[in-house]
């Protein structure tokens, strides 16, 4: 409990987390709301979509469908990759200042302090999830205001699982920056290496996966398609959005997301213990 509340109260004061918040509620509101809407209801003329196709962004926009808008282009798009951001840094950064060292020289035990470390992370992620789902609901709340729209939200019950959701998303690609910052020791590598895997071969495989039966199979085993499928639980996507043609069961997709978070963080506790710090 005691390496719990230190490594929480270090994440608190470290102003790096506090940005990666800021930034992850701003790129929803720009990237989610406000150049959707400007696209559908300012566009000129000729790139102007469909009168049918541009109802269907209105609709998308709105309370009703947040949890969708959200968890696609927040959780699953730019909160991935800032989650994995945050696993380096929890991690590497203290490799880079010695800190472990120091901490381990107080006696709380490799186990503890690195435990403490993955439950603290886990708050903060925590905090990252009710932020986006409240930017996203006041985004989705003004867009109402502006339509002259009625403002018509989700159930408790779905909001809660949204949040369940979108905390194990952000916490299944955290614990993959955290596995990398331990393996290399360090923040440069495993960030460089992590946002080359997620940006770059998981895209990859997702997009060749149509034209491949065996790309396909391998697609649906990573983490991004089986997010892309727990997002998909909540609502359909507008014409025109990355999305899974066919998704597969959330509970499925849930199971998956779950095995690769223990899995990391297993991983990178193991090899924690067993190696010397440099």
């Amino acid at each position: 409990m005691g390496s719990f509340a230190a490594e929480l109260l270090k994440l608190r004061k470290r102003p790096a987390t506090w940005v990666m918040v800021a930034v992850s509620v701003v790129a929803l509101a720009l990237f989610g709301y406000v150049f959707t809407y400007i696209f559908v209801v300012g566009a000129p003329e000729d790139v102007a979509p469909a009168p049918e196709a541009a109802e269907i962004f209105r609709e998308y926009l709105l309370p009703e469908n947040f949890l969708i808008n959200v968890l696609s282009n927040g959780f699953v798009g730019f909160g991935s990759a800032l989650a994995l951001v945050l696993g380096a840094l929890a991690i590497g950064s203290e490799y880079g200042w010695e800190t472990f060292r120091s901490a381990l020289i107080q006696k709380p035990g490799r186990t503890a302090l690195f435990t403490g470390k993955l439950l603290a992370v886990a708050a903060v992620l925590l905090v990252f999830t009710l932020a986006m789902l409240a930017a996203g609901a006041l985004s989705s709340y003004v867009v109402a205001l502006l339509e002259g729209a009625s403002a018509s939200w989700p159930p408790a019950g779905e909001i809660l699982r949204a949040a369940g959701a979108g905390w194990l998303v952000l916490a299944t690609f955290c614990s993959l920056g955290i596995l990398l910052a331990t393996l290399f020791r360090g923040t440069a590598l495993a960030i460089g290496l992590g946002l080359v895997y997620l940006l770059v071969l998981e895209n990859l495989f997702l997009g060749l996966a149509p034209q491949n039966e065996f790309v396909e199979s391998i697609g649906q085993a990573l983490p991004t398609r089986n997010a892309l499928d727990l997002a998909a639980s909540f609502g359909e996507l507008p014409p025109g959005f990355a999305g899974p043609e066919e998704a597969a069961e959330p509970a499925r997709a849930a199971l998956v997301l779950g095995a690769y978070l223990a899995g990391f963080a297993l991983l990178s506790l193991l090899l924690f213990r067993r190696r010397d710090l440099p």
